[in-house]
């Protein structure tokens, strides 16, 4: 019977300030790990705005999209004549276009979740909370809590 051996890598690459201790004799060491701290908790903060930014842009793409989808199926229903089929090549062109930005947001995407995964751990990202444990009981009419 073999035993599955667990994986520390993840441990390895871990970004801690205050286990260093090559600090320069004339640099105050509580201040260098404060501006530590300070330019990890910046740099966490940039990529949030720039995950929420990607996040609304491809919601607007995506939005974009489905509406030219249905502008299109209704087009090809509706009639026949050449002002529709002016739309429909128009429409089609549209489509196409956004289709390629499709690509790019795709790209966009997966170059974000490598820049995600290549980020060093760090105090405040190391542990998540998993789930949060409700209190055991149930409320009684006059709102006490029976531990039963």
């Amino acid at each position: 019977m073999t035993t599955k051996r667990l994986d520390y890598s993840k441990w390895d690459h871990i970004e801690i300030s205050d286990d260093e201790d090559d600090t320069h004799p004339n640099v105050d060491t509580p201040s260098l790990f404060r501006w530590r701290h300070q330019a990890r908790m910046d740099r966490m903060e940039r990529d949030k705005k720039e995950k929420e930014e990607f996040q609304k842009g491809k919601g607007d793409h995506q939005q974009k999209f489905q509406q030219l989808k249905q502008k299109l199926n209704e087009v090809e229903r509706s009639r026949s004549d050449d002002q529709a089929a002016k739309d429909l090549e128009n429409l089609k062109l549209e489509m196409d276009a956004l289709q390629k930005q499709e690509e790019e947001w795709k790209k966009k995407e997966e170059e974000l979740m490598k820049k995600e995964k290549l980020t060093p751990l760090n105090i405040d990202t190391i542990c998540k909370e998993g789930r949060v444990e409700k209190e055991r009981g149930r409320a009684n009419e006059e709102g006490k809590v029976d531990a039963s």
